[in-house]
């Protein structure tokens, strides 16, 4: 110790030189099978070994591994080359039926209040202690039940970066009504609405803002240098009352709290794209009441009477 504090250095000197390589060999087969030759590579560009290991030390530590309780193998993949493999080792953690119906349960739960960040961070959380798990149910129902199973997380992180810049891109889209196109959209943010990912940005096709499913998205083709927001972007201005404190209320990036009376809060909403703004307003309920447009709110009266007409129609 007192040579490490004067130095910096790690040396032979400061550790159990067997017991080191052991542990080393533990982590390079705990991410996966490898040859000797990878072994030995890995051991020479080692900052603190930096040499090549015979055949018959390896087995040395592979002894030193087997007899700490891991189960060791070499096998021969299509390639005809041979590779050592953990299939088994004493620090695996092992959860019981119970245990596994539990997390699934904890998990159904939380993640329906996790924005898109926390939801990829969980969803990497279980990844990596699903190495750890031997067992490949409880891994198979947690991809089940994970709302990242069909979604690209490269692709995912790409477009987070891409809406933290605000980036204009091209997206190869998979639109439902006409095939796979390429849709050039200014990125704002992605949501989770519905149990669904969403992501946000103004559209250069529609020239509004609008949104577009995660897992139809097959890449970003291209990211401009320049931003060349459209000169005719529809936007309307709608305010409306909602019966609940401010504090009560998740406002979106585009809203502002202009009043208040009582239990009751006036906002006021900038968008281009009605449709989202009527869904939005649909989720309150009857709590709330649209002040101002007139045409806007004279149509989502006559939206309301629509659906009242569905209900009572034959």
């Amino acid at each position: 110790m007192k040579e490490f504090l004067k130095n910096q250095k790690v040396t032979y000197n400061l550790m159990s030189f067997t017991g080191y390589k052991a542990l080393i060999l533990f982590s390079l087969l705990s991410d996966g099978p490898k040859s000797y030759s990878e072994i030995c590579e890995y051991f020479l560009k080692h900052p603190y070994l930096r040499e090549k290991i015979s055949i018959d030390t390896l087995r040395v530590y592979i002894n030193s591994l087997k007899r700490i309780g891991c189960e060791v193998k070499r096998v021969r993949g299509e390639d005809k080359i041979s590779r050592y493999i953990i299939l088994s080792n004493p620090f695996e953690l092992k959860l019981s039926p119970e245990q596994i119906q539990s997390v699934t349960k904890v998990y159904k739960s939380i993640v329906k209040q996790m924005d898109i960040l926390e939801l990829l961070a969980m969803d990497n959380f279980f990844e990596r202690i699903g190495r750890y798990i031997k067992n490949e149910k409880f891994i198979t129902d947690m991809k089940k039940i994970s709302m990242l199973n069909d979604i690209d997380k490269n692709l995912l992180k790409d477009l987070l970066d891409c809406c933290d810049k605000k980036e204009q891109i091209v997206i190869n889209y998979n639109s439902p009504n006409t095939g796979k196109k390429d849709i050039e959209i200014i990125a704002d943010k992605i949501e989770i609405s519905n149990g669904k990912i969403y992501l946000y940005g103004i559209g250069f096709e529609y020239k509004q803002y609008g949104s577009f499913l995660l897992n139809r998205i097959n890449n970003i083709k291209e990211i401009k240098l320049e931003k060349t927001i459209p000169d005719d972007l529809q936007v309307i201005r709608v305010i409306y009352e909602l019966n609940r404190e401010p504090d009560k209320i998740a406002l979106n990036d585009n809203e502002k709290i202009i009043g208040q009376n009582k239990n009751k809060t006036v906002i006021e909403v900038v968008t281009s794209n009605e449709f989202l703004l009527r869904q939005r307003l649909l989720e309150y309920g009857p709590s709330c009441k649209i002040i101002h447009p007139d045409d806007f709110k004279n149509k989502f009266v006559e939206l309301l009477k629509d659906m009242k007409a569905g209900y009572y129609c034959d």
